[in-house]
């Protein structure tokens, strides 16, 4: 797949974003994102059965964030080959920009999805690697960081540190060398956010004094 020049498709609406951050269907979508496949193709790359994955290639057309690149006739059957629209989605800031306490449930659907579907790829990954090394593969020093800190921060070591975070999502994107079929794709996810509890009187379940 050459690499793509198109514009990011945005997202404007819950329901897309829904779509989206599926685990199945952002599994599809990373796997389309440096060659254009077809469902059975994808379907051996992610341990499943292709008949599992028809309907969320059609989620993703329906949504436009794939597209039918090609058909072959193989034998009886016409296949398809599907390619991303765009390989780089961003979200319409105005998307969030809502009334506190409206559509919390699909936010909080969406947090879940993004969490399952990062914990389904790394999975996949770690098994599929047992598996070529079991095969004969030839390892090689590749190192997987997986970590959770807390820390008190001040606004302004706050406001740094997201600084940093957002320079190295930019280089991590555009450090992306679609061309070169011997690289090993990476997955980098990240989650910095202010950690809020609920005042003691308020939890549900607490006693009286």
């Amino acid at each position: 797949m050459e690499k793509s020049s198109s514009p990011a498709f945005v997202i404007r609406d819950m329901e897309t974003m829904r779509v989206i951050s599926d685990p199945i269907r952002a599994q599809i979508f990373e796997a389309l994102l440096h060659q254009s496949q077809t469902v059975r193709q994808v379907a051996e790359k992610l341990g499943m059965s292709a008949s599992k994955l028809y309907y969320h290639f059609n989620m993703l057309e329906k949504f436009g964030f794939i597209f039918v690149q090609e058909t072959r006739q193989v034998g009886n059957l016409i296949e398809k080959i599907y390619a991303v629209t765009s390989p780089t989605i961003d979200v319409d800031p105005n998307l969030f920009s809502f009334p506190s306490g409206e559509h919390n449930e699909q936010l909080l659907s969406i947090v879940r999805d993004t969490i399952d579907a990062t914990r389904e790829d790394l999975l996949r990954s770690l098994q599929a690697r047992l598996y070529a090394l079991e095969q004969g593969e030839p390892p090689k020093p590749r190192r997987l960081v997986l970590n959770r800190l807390r820390s008190n921060l001040n606004d302004e070591q706050a406001a740094r540190l997201l600084t940093k975070i957002e320079e190295l999502l930019k280089e991590f994107e555009q450090s992306d060398e679609k061309e070169a079929q011997d690289n090993q794709s990476y997955s980098l996810m990240i989650a910095f956010y202010p950690s809020f509890y609920f005042p003691a009187e308020s939890q549900p379940g607490t006693p009286e004094q």
